[in-house]
């Protein structure tokens, strides 16, 4: 095989696996959505829930918020009042403050539907996993690990080799 069919080939994978990644992450994205659906909310409600709750934040200010669900400010503080109108969400105003910020937190209704929707996409997400043969399981394993974490590893690589270019370069200046 020649050095242009290798390369070619190499492509022709990384594409593939990317795609593979991305059609899993849809696929498990479709089991939340449908287990929102069940609990009488949305997918964009799971993963506002989902978000507050993992940011670890009593009370998360609406900016920080917005930042991590990569929203616009307005439009995040909008969907925020409709999730406290459906009591998914309590709102509070930061005390104290000459600008006071819009803080979210999960209320016990929020906590509750977040654990159920979670649940049920977990559940169907093992049920999927479990009905594919281990070769399109582990395929996939490979897909997601390389489409999340191989250029994150290069970095990892390449900063590690760099002190140590650094340190030559200062013993070949000697």
């Amino acid at each position: 095989m020649s050095t242009t069919e290798k390369l070619n080939s190499r492509e022709c994978d990384i594409y593939e696996q990317l795609t593979a990644a991305r059609s899993y992450l849809r696929t498990i994205d479709d089991f939340y959505a449908r287990a929102a659906a069940a609990h009488n909310t949305t997918f964009e409600h799971y993963q506002v829930l989902l978000a507050v709750h993992c940011l670890e934040a009593a009370e998360l200010p609406l900016r920080v918020l917005a930042e991590h669900l990569v929203r616009d400010r307005t439009a995040t503080g909008q969907l925020c009042k409709r999730m406290q109108q459906l009591g998914l969400l309590d709102l509070t105003y930061e005390a104290n403050s000459h600008r006071p910020q819009l803080l979210v937190s999960l209320s016990g209704r929020g906590k509750e539907v977040l654990k159920a929707i979670t649940e049920d996409g977990l559940r169907d997400r093992n049920k999927y996993l479990n009905s594919l043969t281990p070769d399109k399981r582990h395929y996939l394993a490979e897909a997601v690990r390389f489409s999340w974490l191989d250029g994150l590893e290069q970095d990892i690589d390449s900063s590690q080799q760099q002190p140590h270019t650094h340190q030559q370069s200062n013993l070949v200046g000697r």
